[in-house]
């Protein structure tokens, strides 16, 4: 039977456990000024549809957290670099072949990590009977879009998610990594979204 007094102290594990990322200007983008905000807080630079470019490149990710950034181990840091990269390269590869040599039809992705939160499964397990999990994960990351050789941009996105079961997932919950991985997923694909394409 769940008590009055459980519920207090269910809820007095949720205070704190939440995530807390925001949308950065890191320095990573070479400019914010050309950026708008968007309905999520996002800030955003589009670019109309070029049909010249036919292939894209994924430089390795880079790692800049920002004062709201918990803190991470050097594996799981490199866990995240790699997945940032990998669901780039899968979310543009659905409308550009995958290269790894500039020229005047490949599109340049840079990417960086600005922020991220782990959700503390092992609380989460404790609270589902309860309440359900209480503590969530999140990021927040800047990328671009760039002519790879000339090095204009061509789009541009800073973003941040802090997770929940429709942004982030349901089971996510119960790994400390698994929201703030479905969230720098969602990111690559939001960057994807911001260059109109023709193909």
């Amino acid at each position: 039977m769940k008590t009055p007094s459980m519920f207090l102290a269910a809820a007095a594990l949720l205070l704190g456990a939440c995530a807390n990322q925001e949308t950065t200007r890191s320095g990573f983008l070479r400019d914010y000024s050309r950026m708008a905000p968007d309905a999520s807080g996002a800030l955003v630079e589009r670019a109309p549809a070029a049909a010249r470019y036919r292939a894209f490149m994924v430089d390795d990710v880079a790692y800049l957290p920002g004062p709201r950034s918990e803190q991470a181990s050097a594996a799981e840091i490199a866990e995240l670099r790699a997945h940032y990269k990998d669901a780039a390269v899968k979310v543009f590869a659905q409308h550009y072949a995958h290269t790894a040599t500039p020229g005047p039809d490949v599109l340049r992705i840079r990417l960086a990590i600005t922020g991220i939160d782990k959700a503390d499964a092992t609380l989460n397990y404790i609270a589902t009977p309860l309440v359900g999990p209480v503590s969530n994960g999140g990021a927040s990351s800047e990328g671009e879009i760039v002519d790879s050789t000339t090095g204009k941009r061509l789009a541009a996105l800073s973003a941040h998610t802090n997770a929940n079961p429709f942004k982030g997932g349901l089971f996510e919950y119960y790994t400390r990594l698994g929201h703030a991985k479905a969230v720098l997923a969602r990111h690559a694909a939001e960057l994807h979204a911001q260059f109109a394409t023709t193909q």
